[in-house]
């Protein structure tokens, strides 16, 4: 009798031990997080937006907004367009299916570093404690809009780690904040002689190390900023994607154990728009490099992480589709090599993966629809798939909003200051984002609804006499005028124009008061800010804009006086 007992108590107790394994209520059921987040990345790049919707230079010419019939890549940047405008993104187009499509996600800031900053803190640009450095509260702010992150701010991947997370990163970083490894010397060195590749090794692994102090637990395949800017040899200025998608299986081969982890996969590419890298690549081109080339030093082995550069170029080939299009179908590839691991792994169900960018190359620089960018979105536990919305929402939103869905308590931290959840839209609980977004650049300020933007450009004395003289050349030498908001003279550099030669893509440029319907003119081309009929909403925006400088650590002309 005892031991019939004996075997019915060794019977239950192995019962609770197998439900309490197997029960969801047991395990983490908080979502992995996956950031994908692309350089320059506009709507004509990928295959999943409506061109004469979204804005975009192919957008342009299809709407007959450009008064050039010329070729792709011809001299003149804001003449180029895709022919046909049609990516080969397979795997772009089935994440899009299985999750969700943002149409209104912006960039509070659409330039490299400051969108960087904000994605990974959820606070505007800047509040960024380097640039309130160099601009104190309290001054002008400046037209050096680049920010840093530092080691002693509040951000995401920290929240997340306190809160049980682990933490990783690969890819473009780009904000300072004391991890560069490398130093000046390094770029006189020989990468073929194996000392001279060893100490370029040991400087990525020193700048990998680093992380720690922003919050990662796990760091590979960095690039500390813009290649060209690196301390490394001309030889190993490679934007080595194969490398960069290696690193990150590398991170998700390492989990799987039940704990959550969140990975900010930063790719460096195309950092303009796909034309404009093989006009500025010559003869060599990004297939022609050395796959085992990278920032990190010559590699021993090539990676295998993701399909051939030569396989990409016969897909893209067999696809009818010219070589101009393949950098897009090389970033798919990465993209389909992480989800591919997910789902070896069992870890894809609970995985929110997001493919978005820092910012378009249209207008970049300018508060203009430059801001607005693609998003895609998939959790297969979560998400119901095909859906699209038009919240409004932006990059500060997101980190609240992953604040909120992976329940992280950020006690007495500004981590998610700026921003709003919306976790209720990626849920479906909801369709409704913000009521209006601030946006951030230079010496404009602007401010978008689900209906209309309203921008404000207000320079120094010194900048808008400038612009004055420079118009009055202009209309002597019969050129485009040169002299844009930033005060910069673009007269030796990139295009005919101001910088970015966006008073090209947007007639109202120069005007300091711009409205726009983006409804009926989602390229920003009819500027109503003159428009009787509109001046209550043109009064409205301005009031909303002033309400966001209250609290801003900056003065920004007649906003930040009394109303």
């Amino acid at each position: 009798m005892a031991n019939a007992a004996y075997c019915w108590f060794c019977l239950w107790v192995a019962l609770i031990v197998v439900v309490s394994f197997a029960h969801p209520c047991c395990a983490d059921e908080r979502p992995n997080v996956v950031i994908v987040f692309v350089d320059d990345l506009d709507f004509d790049e990928v295959p999943i937006y409506d061109l004469s919707r979204f804005p975009s230079h192919t957008g342009m010419k299809l709407q007959g907004y450009y008064d050039d019939d010329r070729p792709p890549h011809a001299d003149v940047p804001q003449g180029d367009y895709f022919d046909p405008p049609r990516m080969l993104m397979p795997n772009l187009e089935a994440m899009a299916a299985d999750g969700l499509v943002l149409n209104r996600f912006y960039i509070t800031s659409p330039i490299c570093t400051p969108s960087r900053y904000s994605i990974l803190t959820g606070r505007y640009a800047s509040r960024s404690q380097a640039f309130r450095q160099r601009y104190p509260d309290g001054s002008p702010a400046s037209v050096d809009w680049s920010t840093s992150l530092l080691p002693s701010e509040s951000n995401l991947p920290k929240a997340l780690r306190a809160n049980g997370y682990t933490t990783g990163i690969v890819g473009k970083w780009h904000l300072g904040g004391g991890i560069d490894g490398y130093t000046k010397d390094l770029k006189q060195l020989d990468p073929s002689i194996p000392e001279h590749n060893q100490r370029i090794v040991a400087a990525q692994r020193a700048t990998c190390e680093a992380f720690d102090q922003h919050g990662f637990d796990f760091a590979e395949s960095i690039f500390t900023g813009n290649v060209p800017e690196m301390k490394i040899p001309r030889e190993l200025m490679r934007e080595n994607l194969d490398w960069i998608t290696q690193g990150a299986l590398n991170f998700l081969d390492a989990q799987g154990d039940g704990t959550p982890f969140y990975l900010y996969m930063s790719i460096p590419i195309p950092h303009a728009q796909y034309y404009d890298r093989m006009v500025r690549g010559g003869t060599h081109f990004w297939w022609d490099d050395d796959p085992r080339v990278t920032p990190g030093g010559i590699l021993d082995v090539a990676p295998t992480a993701q399909p051939s550069r030569a396989g990409v170029l016969r897909r893209v080939e067999d696809a009818g589709l010219p070589r101009i299009h393949s950098m897009g179908t090389w970033i798919d590839d990465s993209l389909g090599a992480v989800l591919a691991k997910l789902e070896e792994k069992g870890l894809a169900e609970n995985t929110l993966v997001i493919f978005t960018s820092d910012h378009q190359s249209r207008g970049k620089n300018t508060i203009t629809e430059s801001a607005r960018v693609p998003f895609v979105a998939q959790w297969p536990a979560k998400i119901e798939p095909g859906r699209r919305s038009d919240a409004l929402c932006s990059n500060v939103d997101l980190v609240t909003t992953l604040l909120d869905l992976t329940d992280t308590q950020v006690p007495a931290s500004d981590v998610g200051r700026d921003g709003v959840s919306v976790a209720g839209v990626f849920l479906g609980q909801s369709d409704t984002g913000r009521g209006s977004l601030l946006l951030e650049c230079m010496y404009t300020r602007g401010v978008v609804t689900p209906r209309w933007k309203y921008i404000a450009s207000r320079a120094t004395p010194e900048i808008e006499a400038a612009m004055a003289e420079d118009a009055v050349l202009a209309a002597e030498e019969n050129r485009r005028r040169r002299v844009g908001w930033d005060g910069r003279n673009n007269a030796n550099k990139i295009g005919l124009g101001v910088g970015m030669d966006s008073d090209r893509d947007f007639p109202g440029y120069f005007d300091p008061d711009q409205l726009y319907d983006l409804e009926a003119d989602p390229f920003e081309q009819f500027n109503l800010a003159a428009d009787p009929a509109h001046r209550q909403t043109l009064v409205e925006l301005q009031n909303e804009l002033r309400g966001y400088l209250e609290d801003m650590p900056h003065p920004f002309g007649e906003f930040s006086e009394p109303n």
